[in-house]
């Protein structure tokens, strides 16, 4: 009889599945830290062709070519004046040059927008809600927010005046240049700031009811409530496009309120307050799909893998995934609960969500799960207080911007 011949294992078979899990696992930090280290270092060049392309670059060479010159300029005594002199003529020289490179790429810009805005989006390709800039957004610590670190604008009825706001509605931020949108419903218009909250231009577009605002492939999006309609613009403030009507059928609005836009998922989603839905477009303006049922659609951000709207029911913020299937119900709404009435939202980039209350005049802070972190303002006039806040937006420098109706001033930065 043959013998049976047995085969003698090293080491057991659940011993051998964690060896080779853990070889993959360190196989993919290996891959995943080189692919990290690639992403850095083509994220900091295509930034340097984004200045170019934008004229940022140029802007930032003049204002330090300005600050040398003004340096040289205030040196007191006769010490080496013949070459402080030259060295002055010189810079004023390249001064004179990069405003005129300046000029024409505003230039440029302004008469062939679109198409440069195409190719540049071919360029780039799917690059989705990805920052330009390598440095990832500060997370902001928003229990030691009580009181704001700069204010701007002022609240007028009567003076439209350049920097002055009536029922400012919502903020958008652009990644490339920092600039600050804020669309105004009193004033029908949208003003733009620099990042040191300095008044920098309006759209001459004359609007009708501005609500919602999103900046993304380098042209504004804005909602427009009055005419029923989102319109397109260039980040100059050229209107491009406009899409709706009043209705209730495809690409029709009744009240588009806020809104998002995902370039890796192709889409734009608008919250539609009187048709109680959200509408979802595909980046070329044509109809995608709608989520039904919202009572009271109030504003929409979206996140890589969830779509999270704030409504009029209670609970007011619903989750949704891609697919549209509703994952989770949370934030009780009403007096005595964790909030009154619910205005805009916003999702930093830790899956924290931010509500403007409007009747409680302050701002929410919750966790992803909807735990109540805290809370930012009170009812008021002075500093850190507001007065029926709307707008609400976090910065790279995870500094927090609110929108509200503050007599002496309409803008505060946390």
């Amino acid at each position: 009889m043959a013998s049976v011949s047995t085969v003698q294992f090293d080491e057991s078979f659940p011993s051998q599945v964690e060896r080779v899990r853990r070889e993959i696992t360190e196989r993919f930090i290996r891959a995943h830290k080189v692919l990290q280290d690639r992403e850095r270092d083509l994220l900091a060049e295509l930034q340097h062709l984004l200045d170019d392309y934008t004229g940022e670059g140029i802007e930032e060479e003049k204002k330090q070519m300005v600050a040398t010159k003004e340096l040289l300029s205030a040196v007191k005594g006769n010490t080496g004046k013949d070459v402080l002199d030259q060295s002055v003529a010189l810079m004023d020289e390249r001064i004179k040059e990069l405003e005129s490179k300046l000029e024409t790429v505003r230039l440029t810009y302004e008469n062939v927008g679109l198409e440069w805005d195409e190719l540049l989006e071919k360029r780039l390709g799917e690059t989705g809600r990805l920052r330009l800039n390598p440095k990832k957004s500060k997370t902001p610590d928003y229990k030691k927010m009580s009181q704001p670190v700069e204010v701007f604008g002022r609240r007028s009825e009567k003076d439209n005046s350049s920097g002055v706001f009536c029922f400012p509605s919502s903020i958008a931020i652009d990644p490339v240049t920092n600039y600050i949108y804020i669309s105004d419903i009193g004033w029908d218009r949208v003003q733009v700031f620099n990042s040191s909250y300095d008044f920098v231009f309006l759209f001459d577009h004359k609007m009708d009811g501005p609500v919602g605002i999103c900046i993304a492939q380098d042209k504004v999006y804005v909602t427009q409530y009055r005419s029923y309609c989102m319109n397109v613009y260039s980040k100059r403030g050229k209107l491009l496009h406009s899409v709706g009507g009043k209705g209730k059928n495809e690409l029709e609005f009744d009240y588009p309120s806020g809104m998002d836009i995902s370039t890796d998922k192709n889409s734009i989603y608008i919250a539609e307050l009187n048709n109680h839905r959200v509408q979802c477009l595909n980046l070329d303006l044509s109809f995608n799909s709608f989520i039904p049922d919202i009572h009271g659609a109030r504003d929409v951000k979206l996140t890589s893998t969830e779509v999270v709207v704030l409504c009029c029911s209670d609970p007011c913020l619903i989750i949704y995934n891609y697919a549209h299937e509703s994952i989770r119900h949370m934030i009780t709404k009403g007096v005595g609960k964790l909030v009154i009435n619910p205005t805009r939202l916003f999702v930093d980039e830790s899956a924290n969500i931010l509500i403007t209350d409007r009747d409680a005049h302050c701002v929410c802070v919750f966790s992803h799960e909807g735990e109540l972190i805290h809370k930012i303002g009170k009812e008021g006039q002075e500093r850190g207080e507001f007065i029926l806040p709307k707008g609400i937006y976090t910065n790279q420098e995870g500094r927090l911007l609110v929108s509200s109706e503050n007599l002496n001033h309409t803008i505060q930065i946390f």
